[in-house]
């Protein structure tokens, strides 16, 4: 079947183009001109003054107030611009005036940042925004930084600037720096030239520059450092500070190569300063140095107080209060401390607190003055008088005294390091020149002129060994005083002499015995009250219940000198003497000694003798061992036998081994009598 509905639509569209050729001129025509009157019409109505169009800078096109753009990537905006006018183009930049500019963060807990200025150029292309005049960048929520010219590079998200900048955080701290970068993605703010920060509580950090990590809250510095608390500063080449959180004040630093600190008390009477290769310094959150660690040739140098102080090693600890004064150094390796003046200490560790108080762990010497203190764990008190004590072995020695003890407690004069005390105890041994000795205590005084040996002491001097239960020597007098079990021998002499007493006496001229003495030298024997043995005359006296031996000789008398350079023994006092069967008493007697045997007895003042059954009495009396005879002198001499009575003469001489005996009258005729000797 044939269709019409085709040509009939042809048909109509052809008629309806014809009809808009006709119509379209026409209705444009109206169109531009009804604007056309509308605008006639009211000029010519009302008469407006011309508009004066701001002058547009050089190349640009056109200026629009009121600016805003926004950069979206991936679906989230990275960052807004809002200006208060656009300048147009340039360079194919966009010149903008009275700038703000928010860069967004990667995910949404990053917080926001924006960037203000008097004028900014935007770069469509790379994304890269440059601020001029008056720039303020929020770097964080509290932080603002203020320069002149920065930067904002899209790609890296890095803020940056090389001109002078100044930072703000209201409550927390200010600095400033001559050139800044800070990465929005990592928070790592880079700070170079002259950086100054300045916490609220007033801690100030100097370097060249600075890079902090605000993720992981440090910071490390270069080409100088400088930290000052209130009471002190340290400096170094270079370092590292542990920040606390969300801020730029530092809970930790960490300073190296060439590191120079000080600190002060409150006060200002102690100040401590030190040089080393490295320093750590714990900070209190008021700004407060709490604690330092130094390593490596540390040297830390105290001014003030009681007396200047240095203290060296390759480490050295110290503990400061909530003030900044110094309460506690520890230091160690090849330890080394001068307490002032010629006072050194040396040891594997030394400790030293607030109190003055000094300690030392392992192997120590302490040096002050003339003397020489070598042991271990040594404890030190510094004041008007230098305090010294240690629990273990140790020996010291002051000029060409030694010493050593178990326990060694010693005093020295802080003014002059003169020895005015040491107590040793334990095992206590001396060594001094030729002397020598051994106690379990001594005690010295008086800058050592004053010796005290105590538990059993033995001195051993150039010609004499002593030993008592005490012994104090006086070294300035050249005197001692032994008591109790007293015992002397002497040394060096032909003859070994034993003494013992309850007490002696010396002197530089002999020895005073006491209560209880008795002496031997070889078969000699002397026992007495008292005796004094002069060692300028090498005599000796004895006196009080006087009892000796010579050999086959005894004798008992009150009193007893003899001369050892005579060889004379003389006897006074209810003198009695006995040897073999003669015995002899009288108020004086004399024995001479010759070759350690007695050659002669001479009895004076009266005396009475006995020999067996025999008697005699008379003036005098002389027995001569050798030829065993004896002569009685005197007026009333007389020889009792009590077989044939009683003879009588003005000299008596009895010969034991003839028998005989000589009668002398006292005109010096003879009259012999023989008469059995029994």
């Amino acid at each position: 079947m044939y269709s019409i509905g085709m040509p009939l639509k042809r048909i109509f569209t052809h008629r309806l183009v014809r009809v808009l050729r006709a119509v379209l001129p026409f209705a444009l025509i109206v169109f531009i001109a009804i604007p056309s009157w509308n605008y006639w019409v009211r000029r010519a109505a009302t008469a407006v003054p011309p508009i004066r169009v701001p002058e547009l800078p050089r190349d640009l096109a056109v200026r629009t107030e009121g600016f805003t753009f926004s950069r979206t990537e991936g679906g989230r905006t990275a960052f807004s611009v809002r200006a208060k006018s656009s300048l147009g183009f340039k360079d194919n930049r966009s010149m903008l005036e009275d700038v703000e500019v928010t860069v967004y963060g990667e995910t949404e807990q990053d917080p926001e940042r924006r960037i203000r200025s008097r004028r900014s150029e935007y770069d469509e292309r790379s994304g890269d925004i440059r601020f001029y005049e008056n720039v303020e960048a929020e770097l964080d929520e509290k932080t603002t930084a203020r320069t002149e010219e920065l930067i904002y590079n899209h790609q890296s998200r890095v803020i940056s600037s090389t001109q002078p900048i100044a930072l703000d955080q209201p409550g927390g701290m200010t600095g400033q720096a001559n050139q800044f970068e800070y990465a929005i993605s990592t928070g790592i703010l880079q700070l170079k030239g002259d950086v100054r920060i300045r916490t609220i509580e007033g801690t100030l950090l100097e370097s060249g520059s600075a890079v902090f990590f605000e993720n992981e809250n440090f910071a490390t510095f270069a080409d100088g450092v400088l930290l000052q608390t209130q009471t002190g500063w340290v400096r170094g080449s270079y370092g590292r500070a542990d920040l606390e959180p969300e801020t730029f004040s530092p809970r930790l630093i960490a300073l190296e190569s060439a590191v120079t600190a000080e600190s002060r008390s409150v006060d200002g009477r102690e100040s401590w300063k030190i040089s080393t290769v490295r320093l750590e310094a714990t900070i209190s959150p008021n700004g407060i140095a709490q604690q330092l660690r130094a390593r490596g040739a540390v040297e830390l140098r105290k001014t003030g107080g009681n007396a200047d102080q240095v203290l060296t090693g390759e480490e050295v600890d110290a503990t400061l209060d909530a003030v900044g004064q110094v309460q506690t150094l520890d230091a160690r390796q090849n330890a080394r401390m001068l307490l002032g003046g010629n006072q050194t200490l040396q040891a594997g560790r030394i400790s030293t607190d607030a109190a003055g108080r000094v300690s030392t762990d392992a192997e120590s010497t302490l040096r002050i003055g003339d003397s020489v203190i070598e042991g271990r764990n040594f404890t030190i008190e510094n004041g008007d008088m230098v305090t010294f004590t240690t629990l273990y072995p140790a020996s010291l020695r002051s000029g060409p005294r030694r010493t050593s003890a178990d326990r060694t407690e010693a005093r020295f004069n802080n003014r002059t390091s003169e020895l005015v005390e040491l107590t040793q105890t334990g095992n206590f041994q001396f060594e001094e020149g030729p002397r020598s000795g051994r106690s379990a205590r001594a005690r010295i005084e008086d800058g050592g002129n004053i010796v005290t040996f105590e538990g059993s002491p033995v001195i051993l001097l150039p010609e004499m060994r002593l030993q008592a239960d005490r012994i104090r020597i006086n070294q300035k007098e050249g005197s001692f005083v032994a008591t109790t079990n007293v015992r002397t021998t002497r040394r060096n002499s032909a003859e070994r002499v034993l003494v013992t007493a309850d007490r002696a006496e010396g002197t530089a001229e002999g020895i005073t015995y006491t209560n209880n003495v008795q002496l031997w030298s070889g078969a000699t024997e002397i026992k007495s009250d008292r005796l004094v043995a002069s060692t300028a005359s090498n005599t000796l006296h004895a006196d009080g219940k006087v009892r000796s031996n010579l050999g086959t000789f005894r004798a008992t008398s009150d009193k007893l000198d003899y001369d050892d350079k005579q060889g004379v023994a003389h006897y006074t006092g209810n003198v009695r003497a006995q040897r073999q069967d003669v015995t002899m008493e009288t108020r004086d007697m004399k024995v001479k000694i010759q070759d350690q045997a007695v050659s002669e007895i001479a009895a004076l003042g009266g005396v009475a003798f006995t020999q067996g059954d025999r008697r005699g009495t008379g003036e005098q009396a002389v027995y001569d061992p050798r030829t065993e005879t004896i002569t009685l002198t005197g007026r009333n001499a007389s020889v009792t036998d009590p077989e044939r009575g009683i003879i009588r003469g003005a000299r008596l001489v009895m010969n034991k081994s003839s028998n005989r005996v000589v009668v002398e009258s006292e005109a010096g005729s003879k009259v012999e009598s023989r008469h059995p000797v029994k």
